[in-house]
């Protein structure tokens, strides 16, 4: 459970374009996002979104701020209800506790560490002790890497008790229990006063991720010192398990190449960023908190995992993959055979052998699978069949998805068992079912009379009334395909509108575009002169959303007809129309970047093509997720098949229509 103060840290290392997103539609542009101003009445993109910087401005109003403002003003909430509903939504579990940074302890905790790591950092710079020289020359540390990382020294001498009873006023007495507290000084045994807890070690500050020092790790340097590390305990100040080390050093190199390398431990780390890559983090100890999977999968869905490869290594990192599977991200692996981790990797074969090994990376699901199979087959099929089921395990957490199947089936063809496919995958579902939790009963059956309450707007009498088809809400069919009287049957699901009753409840999905519907829309609206292209009639053919095909049906109309001076009047007037957001949005954005400048015919055809098959491939997708949820619903191994076979048919398909 992370504290408000910690969430709030937590939200401020994750992309402002991520969280805005959840609470009002933005576009990718150029390097940034943009979108339509929520505070004030916005007609084109004013509100711009920079990442790096972590703020957002509207130009028009004068709107600013960070992520927990915009929701702070977009939801009306004071700033406690924002980070508790930005945690919500990015998964981050929270306690109910009080701001800590107003807690005198917390705050008074923050200072000591801070003075604790210059200090450290100041008698490595200016006593130059032996110890902490021979340290960094035979890790092979560089001066960047010390000042970046702001290595220090701890010396024997009691350095930080000397310095924290120096303190004039009031402040001493609380700046001394609270050392005490967090595990700096402990009292001395033999008479009055304290001593320092680190003495005669390098020491490491661990940051928060807005670069706070919540604690230390420290490194022994004489022969005849117990424990080689010795690390900040859990307290107030420092919980391990929300921190990733290096985090504010990385987090934008993270964003800006869209891959993170997780290790462990703090040297690796160092030593990684040493050799210029500056994307890597390490976990305190051996564990990834929920918190920190979420962090990392809301900035980038490419995770390289390169923890120790002894067995606590490998089964850390099987915990890790598993936690990242289940956010349908599929981590990597990275092997440092022979060496043991990535500092001992760097410093005998080189950064262009990591890049190398980085590039060739498995996924960790493959380095699992193949680490069950021995190099000599065993003879004997139960043998075979007990290694076939030590990798349903390992690939159990993907379900019965496609990579999962294929997975499988090439396992069981290494191991050389001779039953078909369908007998495998009928076995690795046989698996699945005994690890799945019994299914609630549910019934469902076809939408026939909806309850009124439900069904759409009443007269005064309390009658039904034909629904509106220009209402900014209405999301059933267009009213060509098939009139619709309120009291009468009406079948959902022939227009593609799964809708059916269950515990007295009707669930009709909201219409959404289709982003390939939206990028062929924004085109289009941008760049008019793409309507006269002679494939527009076969895309009109192929767009699902009404009312994204009606505002075409409307372009293709209307161009030929108006005087192009005239045209960003008419797209203004068609958007005081009744238009869904969505619809608006985009018309909002495309006129936004409309020039009268016409594109050359060369550059039309490449457009309308790539147009044409973002659509091919979008329906294609469409059939193949309305595929998988019926794979969910399956009730005989047969039709299970069938659909593995068709979903297989159509991952063919995307992939000659990519390579095409």
């Amino acid at each position: 459970m992370a504290s408000i103060d910690e969430a709030k840290e937590i939200i401020k290392s994750t992309p402002i374009s991520s969280i805005i997103s959840y609470y009002h539609p933005i576009s990718k542009k150029g390097g940034n996002y943009e979108g339509i101003c929520p505070f004030h009445g916005d007609s084109h993109p004013s509100l711009k979104i920079n990442d790096s910087k972590g703020i957002y401005k509207c130009f028009a109003c004068g709107a600013a701020g960070d992520s927990i403002k915009f929701v702070q003003d977009k939801l009306n909430v004071d700033f406690v209800q924002a980070i508790k509903e930005i945690a919500e939504n990015i998964g981050i579990s929270i306690e109910e506790t009080k701001l800590k940074n107003k807690n005198p302890k917390f705050d008074m905790a923050l200072r000591v560490l801070q003075v604790a790591s210059k200090l450290y950092k100041k008698i490595a710079n200016e006593n130059d002790p032996k110890p902490f020289k021979e340290f960094l020359t035979k890790r092979g540390l560089n001066e960047d890497s010390t000042t970046d990382f702001q290595i220090g020294y701890a010396p024997g001498n009691n350095a930080l008790t000397k310095y924290l009873n120096s303190i004039q006023g009031p402040d001493k007495d609380m700046a001394i229990s609270v050392a005490k507290d967090i595990g700096l000084i402990r009292d001395n045994k033999r008479g009055a006063g304290h001593y320092d807890f680190y003495r005669d070690r390098v020491m490491f500050p661990i940051w928060d991720h807005s670069a706070k020092v919540r604690g230390f790790s420290s490194r022994a340097v004489l022969p005849e010192q117990v424990p080689k590390y010795l690390n900040s305990g859990e307290s107030f100040i420092f919980d391990k398990g929300n921190i990733l080390y290096g985090f504010n050093l990385a987090k934008n190199i993270i964003r800006e190449q869209d891959n993170v390398i997780v290790a462990e431990g703090n040297m690796d780390v160092i030593a990684l960023h040493q050799y210029g890559f500056k994307n890597s983090v390490a976990t305190m100890g051996v564990a990834l908190s929920q918190n920190s999977v979420r962090l990392l999968s809301n900035m980038t869905k490419n995770i390289f995992l390169a923890m120790d490869s002894d067995n606590a290594g490998i089964k850390a990192m099987t915990r890790i993959n598993t936690d990242f599977i289940k956010l349908d991200i599929i981590p990597k692996f990275i092997d440092f055979t022979p060496a043991k981790d990535p500092d001992e990797f760097l410093n005998e074969f080189g950064r262009l052998e990591l890049q190398k090994r980085i590039e060739d990376a498995p996924t960790f699901l493959d380095y699992l699978i193949k680490e069950e199979i021995p190099e000599s087959i065993p003879e004997k099929t139960d043998s075979k069949l007990e290694i076939l089921r030590n990798i349903f395990k390992i690939l159990s957490p993907m379900g019965s998805n496609l990579m999962a199947n294929e997975k499988v089936i090439l396992a069981a063809k290494s191991l050389g068992l001779k039953s078909s496919n369908e007998d495998i995958l009928a076995e690795y579902k046989g698996y699945l079912t005994k690890l799945a939790p019994a299914p609630k009963s549910t019934f469902k059956k076809q939408a026939t009379a909806i309850p009124s309450q439900k069904a759409g707007p009443q007269n005064q009498t309390g009658q039904n009334q034909e629904p509106n088809f220009q209402n900014d809400n209405y999301q059933g069919p267009p009213p060509q395909d098939e009139p619709w009287n309120m009291n009468d049957s009406y079948n959902f699901e022939s227009h593609g509108i799964p809708a059916y009753i269950d515990d007295n409840t009707v669930h009709i999905p909201t219409n959404k575009i289709a982003k390939s519907e939206k990028i062929l829309l924004e085109a289009l609206l941008s760049h008019p002169e793409l309507i006269l292209a002679h494939q527009i009639t076969e895309i009109l053919d192929k767009i699902e959303h009404f009312e994204v095909k009606r505002i075409v049906q409307w372009l293709k109309k209307i161009y030929l007809e108006i005087d192009e001076a005239e045209y960003s009047l008419f797209v203004q007037e068609k958007m005081k129309e009744s238009l869904p957001d969505g619809i608006k949005e985009i018309m909002a954005s495309s006129l936004f970047n409309y020039t009268n400048l016409k594109l050359d015919q060369k550059v039309i055809d490449k457009m309308v093509t790539d147009l044409n098959k973002r659509l091919d491939e979008g329906l294609l997708r469409n059939e193949r997720d309305a595929l998988r949820e019926k794979q969910l619903n399956v009730i005989s191994d047969e039709e299970g098949l069938e659909v593995v076979n068709e979903i297989q048919q159509i991952e063919l398909k995307l992939l000659a229509l990519r390579n095409k």
